[in-house]
């Protein structure tokens, strides 16, 4: 299984501002992947990795712990611990009454514009305690010869591609996994433009 060198997500890895109302690097959908046995974070600006403890998730700022809470965990493999963690966020972050997990409040600062002498109040986090290396799904080879499109699903931003008889051959939420791809897939997909959203343009390209 090749490994990266390093996260491809960087913004959400380094110290960061936010606005209360919005978050940078919004997360999307969330999974837990058997072949990795990671938590994967599907966010608008990459994708992030975590270990499946309760320490990592603590990392996560509080309004993002909410918006796990109201978005279920995809987890095709039916994993038992990805499930009681799952609950676990939706029971207390549906509530907004943390007692097990205690997800990071950050810090908020003034900034003022130099020139405009304007105010405006942020907040400060510090970076999640994410994955950085991370090991890549097994993708199957050669096993494109009845493709017929591909597409960004427009509930989990995951790449799907579909057969001829429009079932999905297979699914994944990091663009990073097109480099397990054979070379003669990679030409496949290459000569089949991928459909998306405008919603999704960034990530389809």
């Amino acid at each position: 299984m090749k490994v990266l060198p390093k996260s491809p997500i960087q913004p959400a890895q380094k110290e960061r501002y936010v606005n209360k109302e919005r978050s940078i690097g919004k997360i999307i959908s969330w999974f837990y992947d058997d072949d990795t046995k990671l938590f994967a974070l599907k966010r608008s600006d990459g994708v992030q990795y975590l270990k499946p403890r309760i320490k990592y998730f603590n990392t996560l700022p509080r309004c993002e712990m909410n918006g796990l809470a109201t978005k279920p965990l995809i987890n095709r493999s039916k994993c038992g611990l990805a499930d009681v963690i799952a609950n676990l966020i939706k029971r207390e972050g549906g509530s907004g009454k943390y007692e097990r997990l205690k997800p990071h409040k950050g810090k908020r600062v003034k900034i003022v514009d130099q020139k405009t002498k304007n105010v405006t109040w942020k907040y400060k986090f510090k970076p999640v305690r994410a994955v950085q290396k991370i090991p890549l799904k097994k993708i199957p080879q050669d096993f494109l010869g009845n493709m017929k499109w591909w597409y960004v699903d427009v509930n989990t931003g995951e790449a799907r591609i579909d057969d001829k008889d429009n079932k999905v051959i297979v699914s994944f939420y990091d663009a990073m996994n097109l480099i397990n791809f054979s070379k003669k897939d990679q030409r496949t997909l290459r000569k089949n433009e991928i459909m998306f959203t405008d919603e999704w343009r960034e990530q389809g390209l």
